[in-house]
């Protein structure tokens, strides 16, 4: 605040004894006039200019309810605040008690970087590494905060795909958790998340009823750099993946170079270890098939991988799993892997009710080395009785029935002469069975789900047969 004498002081006494008051004193006074607005505008301009506050007042209590979340299938990348946005204001709390007020933090003049993570979330577990390193980079020329969220795959059914998806990252780690219901429970996961993960970032936690989850995602691992006027600088829908990085980002907003921006990536090279190509379980379950994506040079190295061929029902879902878990919708995806690095992958298949089987025809291909790709075809089933096939054999075929749905009679599609016919019943156990005759009778076969197999030398092709009467 300026005070009028504070101007008055500004002009010299002998200025009022023998002058008027147009005098040279009251271009002086303007001068300082003008100089003094003109700080107080830039102090203004400084002082962040935030959206009103969507945080809590003071800390829950531990036995607060956790509000229900709507599940988010969307984008991350187009969920939150976009570069250019002001954000809101938010206060939260940490284990201890102590809290974090975003415009507090901003009064700094310091970019701040938010980051949203959870135990759950293989992804954030596998940047802790980088978000450790941003801190040691560049010191107390930004801030970093991490911010706790909803569990990406608890054990219960995850909010980012409207099923259960523990990951096979999960099931190796032995990380398998229920959504916190209470703030309690959240606070507790915070703490067993020190357990698990060295993260030298101050860990805050979002509200009961998902305040900063709701407005700043919905997402698992996202991220922010804020500038200290309150508008979003860069925004990752994926913590540092790529195209985005991190320190290069950093090092832009800082007007610096750190030497951890790396934007060059040479060709390299990979190789893949199946670990299952198939895997059998129950109706509904989530079934996963795995692999190691292996960078087995000195350089980084680029893999994209599609979904060739899809062949399982139509309840059916599948989805990838790498450097992050993929939506069902997505068929083709592309990631980098560090020099000497390992990358899990998995292919998952999102079973029905109906027992069946299904399989995936995926390709891995280094776009900068052509003759650097794989193709391998994943397998699941929900059949008690379906062991696989093995590697030896030839791929298991589907052949097509007509009618089916049948009551009476249903005929077997093939060009083959010599054959035989097999009907099993869910329990494995064979019900029929005739050789060189594509015509079944039904007659005696009582309503339900089968599965015919017909064999003819060394190729076996099968499918689903529902006799309704």
């Amino acid at each position: 605040m300026v005070f009028p004498g504070f101007f008055l002081y500004l002009i010299p006494a002998s200025c009022f004894a023998n002058k008027p008051f147009e005098t040279k004193a009251v271009k002086h006074l303007m001068k300082n006039l003008i100089y003094i607005l003109l700080l107080l505008a830039a102090f203004k301009t400084t002082r962040a200019q935030l959206l009103p506050s969507i945080g809590i007042t003071s800390q829950p209590a531990s036995s607060a309810t956790i509000c229900d979340a709507p599940w988010y299938l969307g984008s991350f990348y187009t969920s939150g605040y976009q570069v250019g946005n002001s954000v809101p204001d938010f206060k939260l709390y940490d284990l201890n008690g102590d809290s974090i007020i975003l415009s507090d933090e901003l009064t700094a003049g310091k970019p701040v970087v938010l980051i949203s993570g959870n135990l759950t979330c293989p992804v954030f577990r596998n940047k802790v590494p980088v978000i450790n390193q941003i801190i040691s980079t560049y010191g107390s020329a930004i801030k970093v905060f991490v911010i706790y969220t909803l569990e990406a795959h608890p054990t219960d059914t995850s909010v980012y795909f409207g099923n259960i998806n523990v990951t096979s990252q999960n099931q190796s780690a032995g990380i398998l958790f229920p959504q916190p219901t209470t703030y309690g429970a959240r606070k507790q996961m915070v703490d067993t998340m020190s357990y698990y993960l060295t993260l030298n970032a101050p860990v805050f936690i979002d509200g009961p009823c998902n305040e900063w989850w709701s407005a700043f995602g919905p997402a698992p691992n996202n991220a922010y750099i804020i500038s200290p006027s309150g508008t979003v600088l860069k925004k990752h829908g994926w913590f540092d993946k790529s195209p985005d990085k991190i320190f290069c980002d950093i090092d832009n907003v800082l007007s610096i170079t750190s030497g951890s921006c790396i934007t060059t990536t040479a060709p390299g090279t990979f190789t893949i270890n199946v670990l299952n190509s198939f895997i059998n379980g129950n109706p509904t379950e989530l079934l996963l098939d795995n692999a190691n994506i292996i960078n087995t040079e000195s350089v980084s190295v680029t893999v994209s991988v599609k979904k060739i061929q899809k062949n399982h029902p139509a309840g059916w879902q599948t989805a990838f799993c790498a450097d992050v878990c993929y939506s069902t919708a997505e068929d083709s995806i592309g990631f980098t892997i560090a020099p000497f690095d390992t990358m899990a992958f998995s292919l998952d298949f999102y079973t029905d009710a109906i027992p069946d089987s299904g399989s995936v025809k995926v390709g891995f291909k280094n776009p900068n080395k052509p003759n650097n790709s794989f193709t391998y075809r994943f397998r699941a089933s929900t059949l008690p009785f379906d062991v696989g096939i093995s590697e030896t054999q030839n791929e298991m075929k589907s052949i097509s029935l007509f009618p089916n749905p049948s009551n009476e009679k249903t005929t077997i599609s093939t060009d083959e002469k010599k054959f035989t016919v097999n009907i099993l019943d869910l329990n494995g156990k064979i019900i029929y069975e005739a050789i060189n005759d594509p015509v079944i009778d039904l007659v005696n076969i009582p309503n339900g789900i089968y599965l015919v197999s017909l064999q003819a030398g060394n190729t076996k092709s099968k499918s689903k047969l529902v006799v309704l009467k």
